[in-house]
This record gives structure tokens, sequence and C-alpha cells, in this order.
């Protein structure tokens, strides 16, 4: 009686730990959608010089390794930001006609200044310095 007794109690204790080895990646996965791991962005991209930027267009550029949507207004400034939703993570892109900032993969819209409008989206998006040294526009780190 003894023997099948330690069987039984060695079988449990096995599905034990594949268990709780199998839900590791599970549980992974529910903490980094709750909380997403930051992305932070590395160096400068010279943009071009202030007369080649076009009023009131958007485009995505990389900024180390990571994506930055660099924005010019119709009067003439130029804004940053991280080109990653911060629902999901998908790149954004700038849609001329409405004025904003959109996530296709989910429907999450962002204004001029980064901040969610609609959509799953809760946090604004990171802002990117922007800077004019001798007339090239600058994206850059701090």
């Amino acid at each position: 009686m003894r023997k099948n007794t330690d069987r039984r109690t060695v079988i449990n204790r096995l599905l034990v730990i594949w268990t709780a080895i199998t839900s590791i990646p599970f549980i992974s996965a529910i903490i980094y959608f709750i909380y997403p791991p930051s992305k932070k962005f590395v160096g400068s991209k010279v943009l071009g010089s202030v007369d080649t930027l076009q009023p009131n267009t958007g485009r995505v550029v990389q900024l180390g390794e990571q994506p930055v949507i660099v924005i010019t207004l119709d009067r003439g400034e130029t804004i940053a930001y991280g080109a990653n939703c911060t629902h999901l993570g998908c790149v954004v892109g700038f849609r001329k006609e409405r004025g904003d900032i959109y996530c296709a993969c989910h429907g999450s819209s962002f204004d001029l200044q980064g901040h969610p409008v609609s959509g799953p989206a809760q946090r604004p998006l990171e802002k990117i310095p922007v800077k004019i040294e001798n007339d090239q526009v600058i994206i850059y780190t701090v």
C-alpha cells in the first residue's frame, strides 16, 4: 500500500510542476498586456531643411530602433511623437483630411497634441523633441 501512495504523490507533484511551468507564458502575456514595457528612443535624426518639409504632411521615420511619426503643421511647425499606439503598439499614421493621428489596427485616434480622442487607447503618445539648427529640422532624445 505504501508504494501506491508514493507513486500518487510523485505524479501529483509532477502535475503541479508541469502546470506551473506551462502557465508561465500565459501569465507573462497578461502582465505584458496590463503593464507594457516603455520603449526608449535613442539618438537623433536630421529630417531635412525647414523649406523642404511640406505643410500639413506626416511621415513615419526610424529613431534608433523605434518608429517616430513626424508631422509638419499648416503653419510650418514640426511635431513628433513615438509612432507606437499606446493600446497594443501598432504603428500609427497621419490623416491629412481629418488632421489627426490614427491607428488602423483597432481604431484609436489621437489629436495633434498626442492625446487619445477615440478608440481603445487610453494613454497619450510619447512626445519626441524637435529642434531647428542651421535651418535643419532635427528630432532627438533627451
